[in-house]
């Protein structure tokens, strides 16, 4: 029969924190717990941190928590004296064990397809879960205490060995399987590759710590499965490598301060450690980390100085180029300016021959000669009008545009407009009506010319893309916020939303213009709405679609 050893015998030490106490064997125990959950840690906060709504990031924090958790109760079993803490947080730690290979499936999952998995696979991952809730507190969890020697061990049930490892070992390949079948299905090169070392990590990661545990639980030696933790620190690297290399967390910059953060672990470990073997093995793996990291970092910041530079050239040179752009521009806006100015006087005699030619007043023409006479009158006012459209874009654009403001009422100039364009509408078929409804004079201070055309253009605009119905001027103020507003609205073709966003833009037209109206230039709201801004006003376009109307609102400041 095995002796039982008395616990005095052993000279078992007070724990303090839980976890800090002489019963510690190994001094190698403390470095292999803290350096591998700080370490990671400190990686998920910061991906969580710079991008919280990032369900990866989440996955792999939750990830960190477990795998703390775990490290702490795993330290709690080697410096408590107490048996039964040992029973306890043994008995615990199995759900932290197998929580851990769920957590990783669902970060793989979420990272490679950027959704979380489909219901069913919650409720297998439940229906795994569910002989813990029901065993873990029974003999099948942990059998007994084991008081034959001081190592405060407590002696595994079937439920670890016959159950726990076989699912974890399961979920491992599953993660491996499932990770790279997906990404070999990604479209570059690249994500390919990013795909291939996050699976490749992760189940490294799982590989190792299986195998310490599962070391441990057969080999009734504990210290050596401590050194399957480290496969979470090469998790870690590789990670820290995709952030760095690939962006694959959309983290910003942080390799810096993951390098600093994973060094000053290293040399806190290292406090722990009394041996002098034991600090060359450790500081030997602490020099593969750096260097590592290092090599990580520099490639990183050389990378980044080299396209910094190569974005500083870009940028100058734009810089040289919007400049030439705007001197292009300035001498673009002089040549139409000078180009329109000088066709004006040609164009207007044009029109005024064509008009006696027709009105017979060098002798009766022919009937098809009167056609020919009315048309060349037409074309020329419609040059004459594209004319004027550029040479107002040019003075706009150059600063050169003059106002004149005065006050005046916007319901007499309205008005009167709309009688005088009324007879156009007629001959298409079109009515237009004027309403007002004031509650003041309809005082404004703008200039007078500018707003005339302003209304004409939009009148005019209104009667080319309506080919029938009705076009009604309205005159409307509102006295609290002292503006006064004309509304022109017309059955026409109406506009898109596309067409809305668009309309006042230079050289825009709506999609549909050209069914009703093939003349035009797109310049003319343009201009309504940079003189209309000019004095103190704006113009807005609404329409329900096309096919249903639209409504032009012209807008400026009430005097009185």
């Amino acid at each position: 029969m095995d002796k039982i050893i008395d616990p005095l015998i052993c000279n078992w030490d007070t724990a303090s924190y839980l976890i800090f106490s002489g019963n510690v064997f190994g001094d190698f125990i403390y470095y292999s717990h803290l350096f591998p959950a700080i370490s990671v840690l400190i990686l998920a906060s910061i991906l969580l941190i710079q991008n919280p709504r990032e369900l990866a990031n989440r996955s792999l924090f939750v990830i960190a928590i477990i795998f703390s958790c775990w490290s702490f109760i795993d330290l709690v079993l080697w410096a408590t004296e107490r048996t039964d803490f040992t029973m306890f947080f043994w008995s615990i730690l199995i759900f932290f064990d197998l929580g851990l290979y769920i957590a990783s499936f669902y970060f793989i999952y979420t990272l490679l397809k950027g959704t979380m998995p489909p219901w069913f696979v919650d409720g297998i991952f439940f229906l795994l879960c569910l002989p813990l809730f029901l065993l873990a507190h029974t003999k099948l969890n942990l059998v007994a205490f084991d008081f034959t020697n001081c190592y405060r061990e407590a002696l595994e049930g079937p439920l670890w060995q016959y159950y726990v490892y076989p699912v974890e070992a399961l979920i491992a390949i599953t993660i491996l399987i499932m990770g790279l079948s997906i990404a070999l299905k990604k479209s570059t090169t690249r994500s390919r590759i990013e795909a291939t070392l996050a699976v490749f990590g992760t189940f490294l990661f799982l590989l190792m710590f299986s195998a310490g545990n599962i070391a441990g639980s057969l080999e009734i030696d504990w210290e050596l499965g401590q050194y399957g933790l480290f496969g979470m620190p090469i998790m870690v690297a590789i990670l820290s490598y995709l952030v760095v290399k690939y962006q694959t967390f959309r983290a910003n910059v942080m390799s810096t301060e993951a390098l600093v953060a994973a060094i000053a672990v290293l040399l806190l470990s290292l406090l722990f450690i009394k041996e002098v073997v034991n600090i060359r093995i450790v500081t030997g793996l602490t020099l593969v980390m750096f260097l590592i990291l290092g090599v990580l970092l520099i490639r990183s910041v050389r990378k980044e100085i080299i396209q910094r530079e190569e974005i500083q050239k870009l940028a100058a040179n734009l810089e040289r180029a919007n400049q030439r752009l705007k001197q292009l521009d300035t001498l673009k806006s002089e040549f139409v300016s000078i180009a329109s100015h000088q066709l004006r006087s040609p164009l207007a005699a044009m029109m005024g021959y064509a008009s006696m030619l027709r009105d017979g007043s060098y002798g009766k023409l022919p009937v098809k000669a009167q056609e020919a006479a009315t048309r060349i009158e037409e074309s020329t006012r419609l040059m004459a009008q594209s004319v004027e459209d550029y040479l107002n874009v040019s003075r706009i654009e150059a600063g050169h545009m003059k106002y004149n403001l005065t006050d005046f009422s916007l319901i007499e100039q309205a008005e009167h407009i709309t009688d005088d364009m009324r007879p156009i509408g007629l001959k298409k078929g079109v009515v237009t009506l004027f309403r007002t409804s004031v509650a003041s004079k309809g005082l404004v201070h703008a200039d007078k010319g500018k707003t005339e055309q302003i209304i004409h253009n939009l009148i005019n605009n209104s009667l080319k893309y309506t080919p029938q119905g009705t076009i009604t001027v309205i005159v409307r103020d509102d006295i609290q916020k002292k503006r006064v507003y004309l509304d022109v609205l017309d059955t026409g073709i109406g506009m898109n939303q596309q067409t809305l966003h668009s309309i006042f833009t230079k050289f825009e037209r709506g999609s549909n213009a050209n069914t009703t109206n093939i003349h035009g230039t797109g310049l003319g709201l343009f201009t309504a709405l940079k003189l209309a801004e000019a004095m103190g006003g704006t113009i807005t376009a609404r329409s329900e679609g096309e096919g249903k109307g639209s409504c032009f609102s012209f807008e400026l400041p009430l005097v009185g």
